[in-house]
């Protein structure tokens, strides 16, 4: 033990023997790891804005629909009103569930004195979408819709702007009319209905699809509109926490006949969004494994000069009995020391500039003054820096374990010394 603490307060007075260049490798490696993990705090927060803006502008963290519904997109494909209370029973009980939101969606052709188009009918209850859907929040004009107006909807301004509307305006909703027992069209082919609607409110999500095509209407007005009694198209389950999808979804799963109903995790869903967080990510794990790669080379530079200038002092310890062993743990008592220095540094740094973007953000509006349309949801243009302590613990390990490995070889090399040679240095 004794001989070990000697060793110990050797290798801090070797460090600070050459103070500059033992403080320049410090803070080159210390650099890297607030990089680092900077870059995973405003990675993640960047993919989870843009998961919860999917989440809020899609069917929610868990989608249940009719089997087939996800590839076909058909109308004829409807659920029975009961199945939402039976999602009520199941996560009823579960403090991650937010909402489950039941949802009637259709194609129809929106026309107005000036114009026509096509466009994609969803029919909701809106206290339910007040909570969490994205579209009460970006209104620009009017209101969102209430419980009472049966005669209202709510459009996109790209929408307004192709139909030349405005709130207050009447427009004619035309679509296909649903069989309210068997889900199917009537005769076969289905009547085409046709309806006076006012338009209440007008959102801009920042994704032009959707800002051209969506139309809002109350779920009650909806189904008496398309003529499908209770039934539904969609229940969109919203959670508290994406980290109880997996959870909630086999739970569900469970309630069901699979050949009847299909649930789907926002991760099969929106297929797109997951494709693009999972390339993203694999594209900074690159670019951050570039950064830890100089960083340990400058380790190992910083400890194989140590070593190489110090031949004469290594043979000097090797002959007053300094075993090899002793030498190896010396050098590499210098490289854990300079770590630890390294680290701590490291984590003032990365946690510094963590809590600085997760409170104030990452303005990006000298860029864009609007969202970014991204893999099918939207990017905000204020970026919050998001980081968890499983992925501090990471960095901080991956750091650590490598800048070690790299300091392995200076030690390797200082053990192997040959006193002979060694003292010819001199």
């Amino acid at each position: 033990m004794r001989r070990a603490c000697l060793l110990l307060s050797l290798a801090w007075r070797n460090l600070w023997r050459h103070a500059r260049r033992t403080m320049l490798t410090v803070l080159a490696l210390g650099l890297g790891l607030g990089l680092l993990l900077l870059s995973l705090g405003l990675g993640d927060g960047g993919h989870e804005q843009m998961i919860v803006n999917g989440i809020k502008l899609g069917g929610g963290h868990v989608v249940i629909q009719a089997e087939g519904y996800q590839l076909s997109q058909s109308q004829d494909l409807l659920i029975p009103a009961h199945v939402v209370s039976t999602v009520d029973k199941t996560l009823g009980t579960d403090r991650a569930l937010h909402s489950v939101n039941p949802r009637l969606l259709a194609s129809g052709l929106l026309s107005s004195a000036a114009n026509a188009s096509g466009v994609g009918i969803v029919g909701v209850q809106p206290h339910a979408e007040r909570v969490v859907s994205l579209i009460p929040q970006r209104m620009v004009a009017g209101a969102y819709l209430d419980g009472e107006q049966s005669s209202g909807l709510v459009i996109g301004d790209e929408l307004a702007k192709k139909l030349k509307v405005r709130i207050g305006s009447k427009v004619v909703l035309m679509a296909q009319a649903v069989h309210p027992q068997t889900g199917n069209r009537n005769g076969g082919g289905g009547e085409i209905q046709s309806g006076l609607f006012r338009v209440v409110g007008i959102f801009h999500t920042g994704l032009r699809e959707l800002d051209a095509y969506l139309v809002h209407l109350a779920l009650p007005a909806a189904q008496a509109f398309l003529q499908a009694g209770d039934q539904l198209s969609q229940i969109a389950v919203f959670l508290h926490q994406d980290s109880a999808t997996v959870a909630a979804a086999d739970a569900l799963r469970t309630q069901f006949t699979p050949t009847e109903i299909e649930i789907l995790t926002w991760r099969q869903a929106l297929a797109e969004l997951a494709r693009f967080v999972w390339l993203d990510d694999a594209f900074n794990y690159v670019m951050n494994g570039m950064i830890l790669v100089m960083v340990s080379l400058g380790v190992l530079n910083t400890m194989l000069m140590s070593v190489l200038e110090r031949r004469y002092e290594l043979g000097v310890c090797a002959a007053v009995g300094l075993q090899p062993a002793q030498l190896l743990t010396l050098v590499m008592y210098e490289s854990v020391l300079l770590i630890l220095l390294s680290l701590i540094l490291g984590l003032i740094l990365g946690l510094g500039g963590h809590w600085y973007f997760a409170t104030y953000g990452l303005d990006m509006r000298v860029f864009t003054e609007t969202d970014l349309p991204v893999a099918g949801t939207v990017f905000d243009p204020i970026l919050y820096s998001s980081l968890s302590a499983a992925r501090i613990i990471w960095a901080v390990g991956i750091v650590g374990a490598l800048a070690l490995l790299m300091a392995a070889y200076p030690a390797w090399k200082a053990a192997r010394t040959e006193l002979p040679g060694a003292l010819r240095t001199m």
